[in-house]
């Protein structure tokens, strides 16, 4: 991919090199100490502050170095202060580089005019307005006659760049020169190759750090363990920097690439649609025609759209992975291979089937989460960034919310690499969660709705993608608000299609119009007390009817046809209960959370 690009971006070195996508995202303004150039003599000039174009960056050779060292060119990124980054980064660089005339005279210009310099950096920074005073750009330019010069007309500074950005390839500080004559891994010829390519770019998978790591424990060594050569380690930087800036993501705090292979790699027309692709959906968002109709667009959304007409002759690899070593190491957590683009459209499309489904359209969302509420339920969850494209993960982050992203990333890695789910493992996360919400505020059940409704979309997503193991595919319902718990059983029958699930179900539903019906004649739901904090089994079913009957009655009410069905399943499930603990609480909160989409068959059910 990284040659790919180099060639059809016409890409020099000095291209790939450079940081220009740092500074592009992130750097509003830049501070140029201008120099005069006059019959060959510098002269101190001035602080010039101004805008810093995206599309001037190159013009600047910036190329950060590490955290407490000098960058590849005496251009650095301001993260503090002024004062500190000059006379750390820049001043150091003359200093460290001052093998030349031309250098030795900028530094010995820069020295002399050191204090004012400082005092006129220091101004321009403080009147930097505080949002785009973030990583303002320090550089050099130079004034000759009426031209203003900058790094990049300079060839000094280019082979400056040049030969620090190869050296990392084939020298390390605490070890020395790994280099020698061999097959490059990657394009197969034979030259010159080197040890350290994978840890010049970041990717250290490949590390000479430790003895043990290297061919016959010589550090030196490293180049006959992974050979690489010059020109393959700029394709290699080059195909990264394309994977980062247009397929690295954030799914609810798992970062990710997602880096394409391409089964016919000689075809270049599979290249280019690819590429354009994922470049025309990763454009500034004002360039972006508007998409949706909640127009709240993520990266994940762009790869979507991206990839949607594509055909199975490219496969992608995911790599979730975090930073460590204050941001210096890559830590690889999981890796999915060979996800084609055919089953992250079925991904895409399941999540529009169950997100469209009537359960959760706005009128059901209305009857469940109040009048006020707008759209569906995706929607409703908006504010959370969560679209149509990425509902699934965010909901899951919900359920799996622990310290450690451990058992959220073999969630979302299972999905991704179409792999089954245990469905006990599912249900018990679920009423974890939903169990906590009850226990913190049982007057008020709108967490248990809002988790409840998450889970049931999640549990029917993960159904239309066949990946719930032990339990058979059910088709996405279509249930009108004229429809009663008959007719839900009908449509939804595949879901809960056995006596001991209808009477849960239809347990929580009779509750929620007990609780209703307490709400309504105390301003208070006393009995939310003894559903023993919605951790139920069969026995606990069983006791809770009568008790449930027995209150109704108090308030002199009655619901026939519903207390039927109920009767019916306790009995029919009462020698074949084959539910778990957690499977009966999950459907008895369904049902409770479900109970305002039933439509009552007339007014006054209070006196029947």
């Amino acid at each position: 991919m990284g040659k790919f690009i180099v060639e059809y971006e016409d890409q020099s070195d000095i291209d790939v090199f450079l940081d220009t996508a740092k500074l592009t995202n992130k750097t509003k303004r830049i501070l140029l100490i201008n120099l005069k150039r006059i019959n060959g003599e510098f002269y101190y000039n001035s602080v010039h502050e101004q805008e810093l174009d995206k599309y001037d960056t190159k013009k600047f050779l910036y190329k950060g170095g590490p955290p407490n060292g000098i960058d590849f060119t005496p251009s650095s990124l301001i993260t503090k202060k002024a004062e500190s980054t000059y006379k750390n980064r820049v001043l150091k660089w003359f200093k460290t580089h001052n093998e030349s005339p031309f250098l030795e005279k900028i530094f010995q210009v820069l020295k002399e005019n050191n204090e004012q310099i400082v005092t006129d950096l220091n101004k321009k920074f403080d009147s930097i307005d505080k949002k785009n005073r973030n990583n303002v750009l320090i550089s050099i330019s130079i004034q000759e006659g009426f031209e203003k010069k900058y790094l990049s007309d300079y060839s000094i500074f280019k082979e400056i760049l040049l030969d620090k950005s190869y050296e990392r390839y084939h020298f390390l500080k605490s070890i020395g020169e790994s280099s020698g004559e061999g097959i490059c891994y990657l394009c197969g010829e034979k030259k010159d190759v080197y040890g350290f390519v994978p840890n010049a770019f970041g990717f250290s998978f490949s590390t000479a750090d430790k003895k043990g790591n290297v061919p016959n424990f010589v550090q030196k060594d490293q180049w006959k363990q992974v050979p690489i050569c010059s020109a393959c380690g700029v394709y290699l930087e080059a195909g990264k920097k394309f994977v980062q800036k247009n397929l690295s993501f954030n799914l609810f705090t798992l970062k990710y690439y997602v880096i394409p292979n391409f089964l016919f790699k000689s075809d270049l027309n599979e290249y280019k649609e690819f590429y354009n692709n994922i470049t025309y959906y990763s454009e500034e968002p004002d360039d972006k025609p508007q998409k949706y109709e909640d127009t709240i667009l993520t990266e994940e959304d762009d790869f979507y759209e991206s990839i949607k007409e594509m055909d199975d002759v490219v496969e992608f690899k995911f790599l979730f992975y975090e930073f460590k070593g204050g941001g210096k190491f890559l830590d690889i957590l999981n890796y999915v291979e060979s996800v084609l683009p055919s089953w992250i459209k079925k991904i895409h499309n399941a999540q529009i089937s169950v997100g469209n489904d009537i359960l959760f359209n706005e009128n059901n969302v209305k009857l469940n989460f109040g009048s006020k509420s707008e759209g569906n339920f995706v929607q409703l969850q908006s504010k959370r960034y969560i679209t149509k494209n990425n509902w699934y993960a965010g909901f899951l982050r919900d359920f799996f919310s622990s310290k450690t992203n451990k058992s959220f990333l073999d969630i979302i890695s299972y999905i991704v690499g179409g792999k089954n789910i245990n469905k006990d493992f599912l249900l018990s996360h679920f009423m974890k969660k939903i169990q906590k919400a009850h226990r913190t505020n049982m007057e008020n059940d709108y967490s248990v709705k809002l988790l409840t409704t998450e889970s049931l979309m999640v549990y029917m997503f993960l159904n239309e993608l066949n990946l719930l193991k032990g339990v058979e595919k059910m088709e996405i319902g279509s249930l009108d608000e004229k429809d009663n718990e008959k007719d839900f059983f009908e449509v939804y029958g595949e879901f809960i299609n056995s006596p001991d699930k209808k009477a849960a179900f239809l347990m929580g539903i009779l509750t929620k119009k007990l609780t209703a019906i307490q709400y309504k004649s105390l301003g208070a739901t006393p009995f939310m007390s003894k559903l023993w904090g919605l951790s139920l089994d069969q026995k606990k079913i069983q006791k809770l009817y009568p008790m449930i009957i027995n209150k109704l009655r108090e308030y002199k009410a009655a619901y026939p046809d519903l207390e039927e069905l109920i009767s019916i399943n306790l009995l029919r499930s009462n020698e074949n209960w084959n539910l778990s603990g957690d499977e009966t609480s999950f459907y008895f909160v369904l049902g409770y959370t479900l109970k305002g989409i039933f439509k009552s068959k007339k007014d006054g059910d209070i006196n029947e």
